[in-house]
C-alpha cells in the first residue's frame, strides 16, 4: 500500500485498489470459524457507499475495506462487546456522507452520462472515510469504545489532540480518557501493508502463520462442525503431527461399511443406543 500512503493525486486508483475483492476468508489472519459465526449473526455485512469492484475472482473473496471491518469486529468481541453492541456500532459507522458525482468533468460535458447512474447523488460511509483518510493522509486514528454506551465512541488522531490543546479544550479530551474505555488503534490494521518487502495486499494473503500452521488450520476447517478433539504434536516449537477426532452420525450400519471401504478412517469407535448404531468417532492422523 506504500504507493498510496500519504498520496491524494489519484483517488480513483486508490478506490479501485482497496475495493477489489482479493482476500480469501480462509487466508486472512482471523479464524475462519469465527468469520462463519459472525456472518451467521449478521455482524460482517457493512454498507459500502462505493461498493466492491466486480472481478472474476472468487465470489467469497473480500476487499481490504471489508477486511478492516472484520478486524474491528475481532477486537470488539475480544474486549467483551456483545453482538448487539457491534451491530449498533456498525450502524453508527454506516452513516452516509453524501456527495454529488457531477464533479467529474467528463460527466459534466456528456449529457448521456448526466442522465445515467453516474450522475446521481452518491455517498460514502463514516467507516469508509476513516479508511480513506488513514491511507491518503496518514491519519493515525484511535477509537475509544465505552461498554455502557457503545455507539458514543470517541475518534481522534494526533491532529485532533493538537487542535484541542490550541483551543484550550484539553479538559474535554481528558474527560474521554478518564472514562473506562477500550482503546482501539485503527491505524494498526494498516501497518502490515506498509513499508514491507512483500506487498501482502497484492499477494492476496495476509496470513501471519507459518506453512505448517496454515496447513493445520486448513485441515481443521474441512469438517469443523464435526470436530470433537484435536491433538497437535510439536518438535522444537514446530508442529509435526496432527490428530483429528470427529463424530459422525450414521443412519444405518451399512453407512459404516461405506466409510471403511473408502478407507475413510484410522481408528473408529462405534456408539449404539438400544442396540442401534447412532454415530461413530473417526480419528485420523496426519504428518505435517
Amino acid at each position: 500500500m506504500d504507493p498510496y500512503f500519504g498520496e491524494t493525486i489519484d483517488p480513483d486508483s486508490l478506490i479501485n485498489y482497496i475495493y477489489t475483492p482479493l482476500f480469501l476468508k480462509t487466508k486472512i489472519d482471523v479464524l475462519y470459524f469465527d468469520i462463519l459465526n459472525w456472518e451467521k449473526y449478521d455482524l460482517l455485512d457493512i454498507d459500502l457507499g462505493l461498493g466492491t469492484v466486480k472481478t472474476d475472482y472468487k465470489k467469497t473473496a473480500i476487499s481490504f475495506v471489508q477486511y478492516v471491518w472484520i478486524k474491528m469486529v475481532e477486537a470488539l468481541i475480544k474486549y467483551g462487546f456483545s453482538y448487539d453492541d457491534i451491530r449498533a456500532i456498525r450502524a453508527k459507522l454506516g452513516q452516509k456522507l453524501h456527495f454529488e458525482l457531477n464533479y467529474n468533468q467528463k460527466i459534466a460535458e456528456n449529457k448521456a452520462l448526466q442522465t445515467s447512474d453516474n450522475h446521481k447523488e452518491g455517498y460514502v460511509t463514516d467507516f469508509e472515510k476513516y479508511v480513506f483518510t488513514t491511507i491518503a493522509f496518514k491519519n493515525k486514528y484511535h477509537f475509544f469504545f465505552y461498554n455502557n454506551a457503545p455507539t458514543d465512541f470517541f475518534v481522534f488522531d494526533d491532529d485532533l489532540i493538537r487542535d484541542f490543546n490550541e483551543a484550550n479544550m484539553g479538559d474535554y479530551f481528558f474527560q474521554k480518557f478518564n472514562k473506562d474505555h477500550f482503546s482501539f488503534s485503527f491505524y494498526k490494521i494498516f501497518e502490515p501493508f506498509l513499508h514491507g518487502d512483500s506487498h501482502q495486499f497484492d499477494n492476496r494473503s495476509i496470513s501471519m502463520l507459518s506453512d505448517e500452521e496454515d496447513k493445520v488450520l486448513r485441515m481443521i476447517r474441512r469438517n469443523y462442525n464435526e470436530l470433537k478433539s484435536i491433538t497437535i504434536r510439536f518438535n522444537q516449537s514446530k508442529p509435526t503431527h496432527l490428530e483429528i477426532k470427529t463424530t459422525k452420525q450414521v443412519s444405518a450400519e451399512s453407512r459404516i461399511m461405506e466409510h471403511i471401504q473408502k478407507r475413510d478412517y484410522s481408528t473408529i469407535v462405534i456408539q449404539t443406543v438400544d442396540g442401534c448404531v447412532v454415530n461413530f468417532e473417526n480419528t485420523k492422523k496426519y504428518k505435517l
